[in-house]
């Protein structure tokens, strides 16, 4: 009977997760795993560099409803008279994944729910939020090079009208950043990012729960100013 209930055991939670991760053991570490009323819900690291979930997080396509939400936000130039003008921006990377730290350590996230996930791509008159709720647009006003690890946006868009980022490179051979996000001149959020063309270089944990959305893991709260200010 114990034999039965861990060969039973290992089809509902061990068998799953080597047709959906496909990996080997050395590149799985669980974090989480507990039983469902309909399957199962595990929380992994994954560090094989051809994972599946890389891709499910590094999707720059517009589908229909990222159009509709790229257009509505560009509606707001128009209402306000705005044009969108080109802006030469070089020397920095043109997409970001949001990366985040988890025990000291730099993974990027496939989250539970797409809400929570969060991209950058940059054009030559546009900064592009890539949000759970869509794409929205902002007009770059200027761009400038403080020095060869910091950047500095000014932004304008219907959702912050005066918005200011700075983006610190804290790891240029892995292209990591620290985004200092400054709303008004008052509010200000700092935010770990990646080059999405170097994201394979850290590992990638997955929230994974095929039968409905899960609370998302609780990451790292790092001292972000006393990293930018190395």
């Amino acid at each position: 009977m114990k034999l039965l209930k861990f060969f039973c055991l290992y089809l509902f939670i061990g068998l799953p997760f080597y047709l959906f991760a496909q990996n080997s053991k050395s590149d799985t570490i669980f974090i989480l795993k507990e039983k469902r009323n309909r399957g199962f819900h595990t929380i992994f690291i994954d560090r094989n560099i051809n994972s599946i979930y890389y891709d499910k997080i590094n999707v720059f396509n517009f589908c229909t409803y990222d159009k509709e939400s790229y257009e509505n936000s560009l509606e707001w130039f128009k209402e306000n008279k705005i044009a969108m003008t080109k802006m030469y921006v070089k020397d920095i990377p043109k997409k970001w994944i949001t990366l985040k730290q988890y025990k000291g350590q730099f993974y990027v996230y496939k989250p539970s729910d797409f809400l929570f996930h969060y991209q950058v791509s940059i054009n030559d008159s546009t900064f592009i939020d890539w949000t759970g709720e869509g794409p929205l647009a902002s007009k770059i006003l200027s761009f400038k090079k403080i020095n060869d690890k910091t950047f500095e946006f000014k932004l304008t868009g219907a959702i912050h009208n005066d918005r200011r980022l700075v983006m610190h490179l804290i790891d240029q051979k892995k292209g990591i950043a620290v985004f200092e996000d400054i709303y008004d001149e008052i509010d200000k959020e700092y935010y770990f990012m990646i080059d999405a063309t170097k994201f394979k270089t850290v590992p990638i944990i997955v929230n994974y729960c095929p039968s409905q959305k899960e609370v998302e893991l609780e990451f790292d709260e790092p001292d972000y100013a006393g990293l930018i200010s190395r």
